[in-house]
């Protein structure tokens, strides 16, 4: 991760997690202190908070007010919150390990991890419309929260989700899986215009950065599969050889480790050109690519190639645990 990229998130994770537990969904009913706890193990300590870090810049390169993207930014944490909380469960990967601590419905028990998915992905709704209506924008709310349903819906991370437990078949038509990537592709768009869509912004400007965000969420799942074949859960904080132990199709296996890798950097190069031609050189373009270049460099030449093991402490290491999810 460069200097310049660390400092921002470093700097920025304090105010992000003020406004994090500002809007948590908590709940007054006295017999709910399960469900506010399972909340607050589900959001804190919280990783390095890369994603809605990533969406501050986003917002910030759409002209979006610094209060309301903070707003957005937390959307777009409670909304990948609740779909790691719902992955995890034993109908879907039944993983054990989150974070480098135990999932949550192992903690709490599956009815309440269900139901505090479901907080957060209510919450996340309702601080997308916050934000729109705060820039006073006509159609911004409905067409923020529109975009956030379509992104999050059938034919976004739940339709993904949906082809991820079909594949389990052993399918790898590329179109089959390109779908399947949706539960990540479909968040980073989101996260990438939200902003946008709040402020009002230019269509080139949102069609820039949504393309940026399809690119990007691609390549991070590629690599995110590369490195489920690779590393050891204490590298990457949650379970290892998921894809493995369920049959899983993945890029990986239908185009082979360099391949996939070769995708994955076409992919991020393709992604970020797109944004510099429409934004220029800005502070903000040159963070978001180095945010989508650390998604290559974290899966090193040395450990795709096709006979890899887990790899020994180094550069690829660092990269890894920067990008727990």
């Amino acid at each position: 991760m460069t200097e310049a990229l660390t400092a921002f998130i470093t700097g920025r994770r304090d105010e992000l997690d003020t406004a994090l537990r500002a809007a948590l969904p908590v709940s007054s009913l006295p017999a709910a202190r399960q469900l506010n706890d399972a909340l607050d193990y589900a959001l804190f300590p919280g990783g390095k908070r890369l994603r809605p870090v990533l969406a501050l810049l986003a917002a910030d390169l759409a002209g979006l007010p610094r209060t309301q993207g903070l707003t957005v930014a937390c959307a777009v944490e409670f909304l990948h919150s609740s779909s790691l909380i719902l992955d995890d469960l034993p109908a879907m990967d039944d993983a054990d390990l989150r974070r480098n601590r135990r999932a949550l419905h192992l903690v709490f028990g599956e009815g309440v991890a269900v139901l505090a998915a479901v907080a957060l992905l209510n919450q996340s709704y309702a601080l997308l419309a916050q934000a729109a209506h705060a820039c006073g924008r006509p159609g911004a709310v409905t067409a923020l929260v529109t975009e956030a349903a379509r992104c999050v819906g059938a034919d976004g991370m739940v339709g993904g989700q949906i082809i991820d437990l079909e594949l389990r078949t052993g399918g790898t038509d590329m179109d089959a899986l390109a779908s399947r990537d949706l539960k990540t592709v479909a968040l980073m768009r989101l996260m990438m215009t939200a902003g946008a869509l709040a402020c009002g912004a230019a269509d080139a400007d949102r069609d820039a950065l949504a393309e940026f965000g399809e690119c990007f969420g691609r390549a991070y799942q590629v690599c995110d599969d590369l490195l489920d074949e690779v590393c050891a859960s204490e590298l990457t904080g949650k379970s290892a050889r998921q894809d493995a132990r369920h049959r899983r199709a993945t890029a990986v296996n239908a185009l082979g480790p360099q391949d996939a890798h070769r995708l994955a950097t076409h992919l991020v190069a393709y992604g970020t050109a797109r944004l510099a031609a429409r934004f220029g050189k800005r502070v903000e373009v040159r963070l978001l690519a180095d945010a989508a270049q650390l998604v290559i460099t974290r899966t090193k030449a040395d450990s795709v190639q096709s006979n890899a093991h887990i790899p020994t402490a180094g550069a690829h290491t660092r990269a890894a645990s920067t990008f727990e999810s």
